[in-house]
């Protein structure tokens, strides 16, 4: 038999546990023998891994110029070349590495929190740690851990969407199921991976790992990879590259033949040349310093989900943003209270019915205040005896904006209810003076900043079990609480930094209008109460009146979830939208941005169908999101620019020299070396540059730009050309004053000199000497080495190895002339682009 056709007890019995779970002792002998709750989906195999840096063209073609030179009994070389390959192999072993330990790193932070039993108590525990046989608690917005039975249902309501595809919440019971059930008819158990959508329940864990439903379908699916679209942008770029150098490579194989170069030499240096002028190291470089700047980005509190959203973030136009824990701190206070009927002890007295508390702890933070306001009023928690009893919590609904209590005193039932002033006040039988009275003080507490909640009552001789039961003007009008929430510190000024960058913060709440125009004034958001819309106007506007009014509008006030899917729908249209949510019903918006944005303490669902989950709540960190989005894209640019300039120099300075009828200027391992020390050394820790001081003064760039912009391609033109003329002078000098061996000497020398005076004044577009103020500790530490490594090459017995010869003390000048060439033409192009606001 299934665990669904069990009953509870047979199940129990089963897994060997009680309805308080299991002691320490038992969970930890399960945890050792059936392992970690985490599903481990089909990676690469290691003899996969370990040959994968082998398995491209490129190392191929080296290869192939290795074997040639054994062939030619050039056995140095070979040797060189091979050590090249393998140096290359260990590079990327090591870049895969640190990408997947980061990565996992960063997974942990996922771990979501459990409440189980234990030892006959409540505690919470990683949801790695659950065993079968634990006992677990579940609430609203709760990410399933792991398959279970259900013990217990209090309206019970499951998302299972990821397993069945069906898009409506299943209803849970707690009783047995006889026959055959399929997944989605097994009403009676929970799957990992699932979401609770409404209610709670009480669970025994029948499963974990992959031996769950979940972990059943990841292991026959395996694991996929999904490239962002700057990948993408990349890839396609480097096509291009590819082409165009088989094309460059074949000229100068023709030109090499013609000018009497022995076949296998012309070969071997074409293949080396192919090699070097080919970026084929660069998406593996860019997936580096993508997972690494999501680590800088989760230091900083923003836990990127995806590579994509890297990207987006750094693209958004429109922030809307909740107001509550997001823009304050979440940290509500009662300020002032007001009763039409009721002193202020009594009317806290009945307040406390409405609360939630469960094992102590208040449901949530205004619960957590209004307990707080009743220890002030020396008012407790009500307890449960023989004459009071509560018999059901009415869970808050977005439709109805309220939540309650259901107390049963003796045979009599009544439900104390609390919500939007609105909503309880239409339900409440009160005369048109009290009527007016309390629109009224709801106007003066709004027009103050408060948030203000509305307490209601009502007697029924039966059970109420849902809002649908509560009657129209019959409730009893208890009075309204004004709560304010404190702002979070340096809001404002992160408001202004993405204003400062094109992007318009809009401000989504429930609150009132006039609470909602207060707050947003006094953060710079809006600064005219007819920059407010009542959003409960919204659903009944249509498409040309909605547009208008979504577009113009700074704050949304009364939202509600419907109402909020329907701005993003429509902000989605003329911007780049960051949303964020912490809640169930904020589900449907956070995946019509273009970037969910979940706060860390939000419900477990909310975070998996964001983005990027703030860990600290903070708006402040969605503003440093944006920043280093634009940081990582601007990186990578400039990787790009930097490898595909000097690759692109190469190639010219041999086509050059083959045009002109001069002796090719480098041989094969040299060019090989060059491309080890500059390119492979110095690519990654470019992309690690802090970024510019001036980043968020730019608006976003247009998401269908293409990678490099026209600014940037002339820099690739112009720094190739200067890198070639400067190299290819230098060595007709040399020349026509020196040996054909130190002649190229030099100007191997020489070419090194200037690609590392490239890869420095590419760290920014900022004035070359600034650039030493600005730290990058990756780089000068690649720098040292590659210069360390170029002179023990350069004047030691070393030099031979790379067919390199002592060269003349003249030649001490004639690379500081090229370094000074070089930076002066890529700094009139920096200058050009500052004067011109060229980008």
């Amino acid at each position: 038999m299934k665990f669904y056709q069990k009953s509870i007890e047979e199940t129990l019995n089963e897994l060997n546990a009680g309805h308080e779970g299991l002691t320490s002792k038992m969970a930890a002998k399960r945890l050792i023998n059936d392992g970690p709750n985490q599903i481990k989906v089909r990676g690469e195999p290691l003899w996969k891994k370990i040959i994968e840096p082998f398995a491209n063209v490129m190392i191929g073609v080296l290869v192939m110029a290795g074997v040639i030179s054994i062939w030619q009994k050039e056995l140095i070389d070979a040797i060189i070349i091979f050590a090249i390959i393998m140096i290359s192999a260990v590079i990327a072993w090591f870049q895969q590495w640190s990408t997947e330990r980061i990565l996992r790193s960063l997974k942990k932070r996922e771990n979501e929190l459990v409440e189980v039993y234990r030892d006959g108590n409540v505690s919470t525990v990683e949801s790695e740690n659950l065993v079968r046989g634990d006992v677990i608690i579940l609430h609203e917005g709760q990410k399933v851990p792991a398959d279970a039975r259900i013990i217990e249902s209090d309206n019970l309501h499951v998302d299972e969407s990821m397993l069945t595809g069906e898009s409506l919440s299943v209803r849970k019971v707690a009783h047995e199921i006889k026959g055959r059930k399929e997944i989605y008819e097994q009403i009676n158990m929970l799957f990992g991976g699932s979401f609770v959508v409404s209610g709670a329940g009480v669970a025994i864990v029948t499963a974990v790992g992959n031996n769950t439903e979940f972990g059943l379908l990841a292991k026959l699916a395996g694991q996929s990879e999904t490239k962002s679209p700057v990948q993408e942008k990349v890839d396609k770029l480097i096509k291009w590259v590819v082409i165009v150098v088989l094309a460059m490579a074949v000229l100068a194989f023709v030109l090499e033949l013609t000018r009497g170069v022995e076949l296998v030499e012309a070969l071997r240096f074409i293949l080396a040349f192919s090699v070097s002028a080919v970026p084929e190291s660069l998406p593996i470089a860019i997936m580096v310093v993508l997972v690494l700047g999501m680590r800088r980005m989760a230091a900083k509190k923003a836990l990127v989900r995806n590579m994509r959203a890297i990207e987006n973030i750094g693209l958004v136009t429109t922030i809307a943003t909740d107001k509550t824990g997001t823009l304050t701190r979440n940290e509500l206070r009662v300020q002032e209270t007001w009763s039409p009927r009721f002193n202020p002890n009594a009317f806290a007295l009945q307040i406390s019915f409405t609360l939630n508390v469960s094992k102590g702890k208040a449901g949530d933070p205004l619960d957590t205040a209004l307990i707080l306001y009743m220890g002030q009023r020396k008012i407790g928690v009500p307890q449960e005896n023989i004459r009071a009893k509560s018999i059901r919590t009415l869970p808050f609904d977005y439709i109805y904006a309220m939540s309650g209590n259901v107390w049963q005193f003796g045979k009599k039932f009544e439900v104390y209810l609390k919500g939007a002033p609105e909503k309880i006040l239409d339900r409440c039988k009160i005369s048109d003076r009290e009527q007016k009275l309390a629109e009224q003080k709801l106007h003066e507490f709004a027009r103050e900043g408060f948030r203000v909640v509305a307490f209601a009552k009502f007697d029924t001789s039966q059970e109420i079990e849902k809002f649908s039961q509560v009657p129209n003007r019959e409730l009893e009008f208890l009075g309204f609480v004004a709560i304010a929430d404190e702002l979070r510190p340096r809001v404002v000024a992160a408001i202004h930094e993405a204003a400062d960058a094109g992007i318009r913060v809009r401000m989504i709440t429930g609150d009132h209008a006039e609470t909602a125009y207060h707050i947003a004034s006094k953060i710079d958001i809006a600064n005219d109460p007819a920059q407010i819309y009542d959003s409960r106007k919204l659903l009944s506007l249509k498409a040309t009146s909605l547009a208008k009014v979504v577009g113009a509008a700074h704050v949304y006030s009364r939202v509600i979830p419907e109402a909020k899917h329907k701005i993003l729908t429509e902000l989605n249209k003329t911007d780049i939208t960051a949303m964020t949510g912490d809640g169930v019903n904020d589900v449907p918006a956070l995946t019509q941005a273009h970037i969910g944005v979940a706060m860390g303490a939000g419900a477990a669902i909310a975070k998996d169908a964001s983005d990027i989950v703030l860990l600290d709540n903070n708006f402040r960190s969605i503003v440093i999101a944006v920043r280093e989005g634009r940081i990582i894209i601007s990186n990578i640019r400039r990787m790009l620019v930097y490898l595909i300039a000097t690759n692109a120099g190469e190639v010219l300075i041999t086509l050059g020299a083959l045009l002109v009828g001069l002796p090719l200027p480098f041989v094969a391992v040299q060019i090989l070396w060059i491309n080890l020390a500059t390119d492979t050394f110095m690519v990654i820790p470019l992309g690690l540059e802090p970024g510019e001081s001036d980043i968020m003064k730019h608006p976003p760039t247009r998401p269908d730009a293409p990678i490099l912009s026209k600014f940037m391609i002339s820099r690739i033109v112009i720094t190739a050309t200067t890198m070639t003329i400067i190299t290819l002078s230098i060595y007709t000098l040399f020349l026509n004053m020196h040996s054909q061996a130190e002649a190229r000497s030099v100007a191997f020398l020489v070419l090194i000199i200037i690609q590392w005076v490239n890869a420095f004044v590419m760290r920014g577009e900022a004035v070359f000497y600034k650039l030493f103020k600005i730290k990058n500790q990756p780089f000068f530490v690649a720098l040292l080495v590659t210069m360390i490594l170029q002179i023990t090459i350069m004047f030691t017995p070393a030099r031979e190895i790379l067919h390199a010869v002592e060269i003349h003390p003249d030649s001490v000048w004639a690379c500081a002339i090229a370094a000074l060439a070089m930076t002066t033409v890529v700094e009139v192009h920096k200058w050009i682009g500052r004067r011109w606001k060229l980008t």
